[in-house]
């Protein structure tokens, strides 16, 4: 009796060759494969679409940052392209990508925050040079005011009468070796002294008072403010002056306003009588046009086929009564014949 040995299945599997896979069939195999980490790549390349931008991520961007980015786009035109501009529409701009549209936001938010920032400093500047100008203005007021208190008091009847040794004639003053005349030409130097410490502050004091009159008149005359007004004043000043009769700055005011004044009236005289002319010149000619329209104002059929059993002129005369607005009409046209 023949023993025979069974061999278990999972051994007999085990010894058995596993079927391979022909070349071609690997190779086909490898090139899905690629293909599918191929795919795979892209879309884990593909960026999601650019939040806004915030007020934070803005900030960060300094000026010269934003300005080497604008430097990476080349050349900018000083002038933008009106043709170019003109064939962009909303749907152009929504078709770039998001990646594109993402970086134009940025950039745009930026400029925006950096055109702000010099608008706020413009601003502040502007409110500081307004107030320097007030304070200078003021400054000036006080200046004009010391000056006038001062020319006061150089002007005191006292010390005016004092000033008179300077006008002392030498060949009036007593013996130099005396005392009374050693003395009187003591006083007559400091009296000359004085006049010509007293001179330029009066001089000063008076052109500064009417510095401030002149500006209390502004103010008080805003039509000043207007340069071809002003100058028509300083130049009627400046004639009347050179003519020997000075004219003092409100009555050349008045004087000026009234002569605009007057002229504008003239003007407006010439324009009402221009258009009076020119409406009365249409009036006449609509009255001989209406006059001379519509040739005979009795219609054909009223000769042609009768009227009230009548033809020809006796059917025009009954016509003519029956419809005086037609005999007037015929009346003004054989008026304008005439």
């Amino acid at each position: 009796m023949n023993d025979t040995v069974e061999t278990p299945a999972a051994e007999v599997a085990a010894e058995t060759p596993q079927e391979t896979p022909a070349p071609e069939a690997a190779e086909q195999q490898v090139e899905q494969v690629e293909q599918v980490e191929v795919q795979q790549e892209a879309a884990s390349e593909q960026t999601e679409p650019e939040p806004p931008p915030t007020t934070e991520e803005v900030q960060k961007v300094s000026p010269e940052r934003l300005e080497s980015l604008l430097d990476a786009l080349g050349e900018i035109p000083e002038n933008p392209s009106e043709a170019l501009l003109e064939t962009l529409d909303a749907k152009s701009v929504q078709n770039l990508p998001d990646s594109m549209k993402g970086l134009f936001k940025h950039m745009v938010a930026a400029e925006r925050q950096r055109v702000r920032e010099l608008e706020e400093k413009l601003s502040s500047r502007n409110e500081e040079l307004d107030k320097k100008f007030e304070e200078l203005k003021e400054q000036n007021r006080v200046v004009i005011r010391n000056r006038a208190q001062l020319n006061e008091v150089l002007m005191d009847p006292k010390f005016q009468e004092y000033l008179k040794h300077a006008d002392v004639p030498e060949e009036e003053l007593k013996d130099p070796f005396s005392q009374e005349g050693i003395e009187q030409r003591i006083k007559k130097g400091v009296a000359e002294a004085m006049r010509e410490f007293q001179r330029p502050i009066h001089e000063s004091a008076t052109r500064a008072q009417q510095m401030a009159r002149y500006q209390d008149f502004v103010a008080g005359h805003p039509k000043m403010n207007d340069k071809g007004f002003k100058t028509e004043v300083r130049d009627l000043m400046q004639e009347r002056k050179n003519s020997g009769s000075a004219l003092a700055l409100e009555d050349a005011y008045a004087l000026v306003e009234r002569n605009r004044l007057v002229a504008a009236q003239e003007k407006q005289t010439a324009r009402d009588r221009l258009k009076r002319s020119e409406s009365a010149r249409n009036v006449s000619r609509s009255t001989v046009s209406s006059s001379n329209d519509g040739g005979d104002p009795v219609p054909k059929w009223v000769t042609e086929k009768g009227y009230k059993g009548s033809r020809g002129n006796t059917a025009r005369i009954h016509y003519l009564r029956d419809n005086p607005a037609a005999l007037q009409k015929l009346r003004a046209q054989q008026k304008s014949r005439r």
